[in-house]
């Protein structure tokens, strides 16, 4: 939400935005709600957009998607208006993808719901493929995804955002090749080179 303000997106010298997550309660307050804020690295891709939405609207205005208020409340209002609307439009555009092509299960559950209980969060959609894509481009480095785009912990990012493809488990397991010509197999020896065989040299 926050990073709809034109004050909370910094071009230079690095590409970031700001943003506040009122799910997370840490003392900071915007637009009547208490949270956290934020920096975040967008993609370049990301940044051209939003130059170009600079571009189009009137200089004078502080939100790039809706006109100022006269309150803290009005703004958060009108935010939270549009981001409704996107989301209802978003999901209507994501339930015609292919499934098949949606990064993993627990994304495309999370946007489009279960279909009985959870209606979905579409407009987190962009935050779950942005989480794979990093996690992909870091070879599945938890800590430095959670460090770089705001979660609090690795947990919340491996057990909410999908964690490591079970592909990627196995192409680490495959790469792996147990040297078994130097293990000691001597009855007697074992007792002291134990060590050696349960954990075998690693080429």
């Amino acid at each position: 939400m926050a990073s709809m303000s034109r004050d909370r997106i910094i071009f230079s010298p690095l590409f970031r935005v700001e943003q506040f997550e009122s799910k997370i309660k840490r003392g900071d307050w915007y637009l009547t709600r208490e949270g956290k804020w934020w920096v975040k690295y967008p993609t370049e891709e990301c940044r051209a957009i939003i130059e170009t939405a600079y571009d189009r609207l009137p200089k004078q205005r502080k939100f790039l998607f809706f006109e100022d208020a006269k309150s803290d409340k009005a703004k958060y209002l009108q935010a939270s208006y549009f981001m409704h609307k996107m989301a209802v439009r978003f999901k209507r555009i994501f339930s015609d993808l292919d499934k098949s092509s949606w990064l993993n299960e627990k994304t495309r559950i999370y946007a489009l719901g279960d279909g009985l209980y959870f209606g979905g969060h579409s407009l987190h959609l962009f935050r779950h493929t942005m989480a794979q894509y990093y996690l992909a481009a870091t070879n599945w480095s938890l800590a430095y995804v959670a460090s770089l785009d705001g979660w609090e912990n690795t947990e919340i990012l491996n057990k909410c955002y999908g964690g490591i493809p079970e592909y990627i488990k196995a192409q680490i397991a495959n790469s792996i090749h147990v040297r078994f010509d130097t293990l000691n197999l001597n009855s007697t020896s074992m007792t002291t080179t134990g060590y050696s065989m349960f954990c075998p040299s690693i080429r």
